[in-house]
C-alpha cells in the first residue's frame, strides 16, 4: 500500500500568520492641577481587552482612600470597567502595586499588568493554593 504525502502547507501557514492580540495595558503617574487631588501624585493604570468580540476599557486610579503599604501596594484603587460598544460601566475596588502599575481586583480574579510581555496584559488570573 502507498501512503499519501502528509501536507503541512495548512499548518506552516497558520504558523507565519500573526497572533491576534486580546488585551494590553499601560501605566502613568501624573500630579492634577486642578480639582479635589490638585497638587497629589496619582497613579493611573489603563487597560483593555477583547470579549467576545466586544471592546471593554479599564481605567484604575489612585484616590484619597488609597493608602500605601509597607510592601508597596495601593489598596482602595477605583477600576472602572467601560463596554465600548454598549457603554455599560461596571466599578470595583483593586490594589496597585506603586512601582510596577500592577493592578489586583480580588473579587474578580482578574489582573491588570502593564508589564507582561507584548503591550501588557489585562484578563484573569488563578490563584494557586
Amino acid at each position: 500500500m502507498a501512503q499519501g504525502k502528509k501536507s503541512y502547507n495548512s499548518n506552516n501557514q497558520n504558523n507565519n500568520q500573526q497572533k491576534v492580540k486580546h488585551s494590553g495595558a499601560k501605566n502613568t503617574t501624573y500630579t492634577p492641577v486642578s480639582g479635589p487631588n490638585q497638587g497629589v501624585e496619582q497613579h493611573l493604570t489603563t487597560g483593555w481587552r477583547l470579549s467576545k468580540g466586544e471592546l471593554i476599557a479599564i481605567k484604575c486610579v489612585t484616590t484619597t482612600k488609597s493608602n500605601l503599604s509597607d510592601k508597596g501596594w495601593f489598596g482602595s484603587v477605583a477600576c472602572t470597567f467601560t463596554n465600548t460598544k454598549t457603554g455599560v460601566q461596571s466599578f470595583h475596588w483593586g490594589t496597585m502595586q506603586k512601582n510596577g502599575g500592577k493592578v489586583v481586583i480580588d473579587s474578580m480574579a482578574f489582573v491588570i499588568n502593564p508589564r507582561a510581555k507584548n503591550g501588557g496584559y489585562a484578563g484573569t488570573f488563578l490563584r494557586s493554593n
